[in-house]
């Protein structure tokens, strides 16, 4: 699948400078990179929405007349838009409000609704008959582990292939995620991943035990630090009950399983401990 671009993303057409937004430490970048255009700049995205009090440096604009989303990925498309969750850690409500289903949309295979699966039947039945002939469907948010039953999975079924994404945020939806996971592992399907938040009203044992549950399945976590809606720069927040070490080794650690999956996260972690003291010590003998 194609793979999403991560940095500041902008556009120039004519003598007008697009830039669409989506992670708020991107701000900054955006402003030093307004002072050095003459012309008009429009400034965009889900962060630009959130923060819009600090957009005071261009003109900003909620929808523009081309596909900011297939820029970002060409293969993307939304078939809704908002979400009926209210999660405290999420901007979908404050930048999509509420749920709704699209009239129209591109048939594409990378679905990034927030919430697919508070669709109706008939919507849902009705996008998965318009991309049942792409070889590989990706739904890359996540879908619900709350909601979905086995009239979705049956649904998912009609596809080729398909990647199943589900979102570990609580401890309290525990049993929802590993039900839906033993679901779509029993039923054949082998492309799963799942995105399990960290940072957030949790522990590093309360993490831990989370990543390393979706691991016995199986399945590589994919790590996701907390990042406050407002932030000034990438990784700066760091929770009451975590030291930026702890956040910093987990992230590190959960994000390279590639690599290190034959290291038991302890022993990694004392390894890192003692290359953290070796080099404290170094710079103390200077």
């Amino acid at each position: 699948m194609y793979q999403w671009n991560k940095n500041l993303k902008t556009w120039k057409i004519g003598n007008i400078i697009y830039i669409s937004i989506v992670f708020s430490w991107q701000i900054e970048e955006a402003k030093v990179l307004s002072k050095k255009h003459d012309g008009k700049i429009i400034v965009g995205g889900p962060s630009a929405i959130f923060n819009r009090s600090k957009i005071n440096f261009a003109e900003f604009q909620k929808e523009t007349d081309f596909d900011v989303l297939g820029m970002q990925n060409p293969l993307a498309t939304f078939t809704t838009r908002g979400c009926s969750r209210k999660c405290e850690f999420c901007a979908v409500p404050t930048i999509d409000g509420e749920f709704r289903e699209l009239k129209n949309y591109k048939i594409n295979p990378v679905i990034c609704d927030n919430n697919f699966l508070v669709a109706s039947k008939k919507h849902i039945e009705k996008v998965i008959d318009k991309i049942k002939h792409f070889a590989k469907v990706d739904f890359n948010q996540g879908l619900d582990a709350r909601l979905i039953n086995d009239w979705h999975f049956d649904q998912f079924c009609r596809l080729k292939d398909i990647k199943l994404r589900f979102a570990f945020d609580s401890i309290q939806y525990e049993s929802c995620v590993i039900d839906a996971i033993t679901k779509a592992k029993r039923l054949g399907f082998k492309d799963i991943g799942v995105y399990v938040l960290i940072g957030f009203n949790d522990t590093p044992g309360d993490a831990f035990y989370r990543l390393e549950k979706i691991r016995k399945y199986g399945i590589r976590p994919n790590v996701m630090r907390y990042q406050p809606l407002d932030a000034h720069y990438k990784n700066g927040f760091v929770a009451e009950n975590w030291t930026e070490i702890e956040l910093t080794r987990m992230t590190r650690y959960y994000s390279r399983l590639r690599w290190l999956e034959h290291i038991p996260f302890e022993h990694y972690k004392k390894a890192d401990d003692a290359t953290a003291d070796l080099f404290e010590l170094a710079h103390t003998q200077y």
